[in-house]
């Protein structure tokens, strides 16, 4: 099993070393998103292997998604295409999540094994909004993966943004009442944003590594956030899982 991942910077996802905008193994620098994806597929696995550890994992940019973006769609399935019932902000999230799995089905043919393919987006940040609310991008992000015939792709988008989720296991009273956090605003220009709070409560000691060893450490536990953003990825992420170990590989 190989992980390809797309976020929006370091802090969430991680980026690639050297400011490329595609790579893999050792040239991709984990933000902690992806130790919190890498643990919660050791869990359903049920047995230690991290991906990420192992070099089994891709990254590839928001700009480089915008760069190529696929064909139009030559499918009748219009009922996957942003419509009238679909707000037409939401076509960003569905464009991002069609080319990211054009780039897994080409990785799938080059190292003849399953790729899952985690399209991580912010649900309302400063650059986000206006494009629509979250059930509709969760929508559009599926509507792409399945006009591109691709199975193994998953939707991670915090409500409002990761600071969310991280600020459950970190704030005063830990994992209580986190779905409050929810409603909060995304903007980073607010004088009680989720970062500042973030950065509050950490006393400053919030960059990418400190973030990074605290899931490592378990401060964060992932088996305690009670979110439904959270909640709706560890459950699309645990079908895929599930789906991707029953692959087969093609005779050579």
């Amino acid at each position: 099993m190989y992980l390809l991942l797309s976020g929006e910077g370091k802090s969430d996802i991680g980026v690639c070393s050297l400011a490329l905008d595609e790579c893999d193994g050792e040239n991709f620098e984990p933000g902690p998103m992806s130790w919190i994806v890498d643990q919660l597929i050791e869990r359903i696995q049920g047995y230690d292997f991290s991906h990420i550890r192992m070099e089994c994992v891709g990254y590839v940019s928001e700009s480089y998604l915008a760069k190529n973006k696929p064909s139009l769609v030559k499918s009748k399935r219009s009922t996957a295409l942003p419509g009238k019932k679909k707000p037409i902000e939401t076509k960003y999230y569905y464009e991002n999540a069609r080319a990211l799995a054009v780039v897994a089905k080409t990785k799938i043919t080059q190292i003849n094994n399953v790729v899952i393919a985690v399209l991580f987006r912010d649900a309302d940040g400063t650059a986000s909004a206006g494009r629509g609310e979250w059930a509709h991008k969760i929508q559009s992000i599926k509507a792409g993966f399945a006009i591109e015939d691709f199975e193994y792709g998953i939707a991670m988008m915090p409500k409002p943004k990761s600071e969310a989720w991280l600020l459950c296991a970190l704030k005063e009273n830990p994992y209580q009442h986190c779905q409050q956090l929810e409603d909060l605003s995304g903007n980073d220009n607010s004088q009680k944003s989720l970062k500042s709070k973030l950065s509050d409560v950490l006393e400053g000691h919030d960059s990418t590594a400190q973030l990074n060893d605290l899931v490592h450490k378990r401060q964060i536990d992932i088996d305690r956030i009670d979110m439904n953003s959270f909640d709706v990825f560890k459950a699309n992420l645990e079908d895929v899982v599930r789906k991707a170990r029953c692959w087969k590989p093609k005779e050579q």
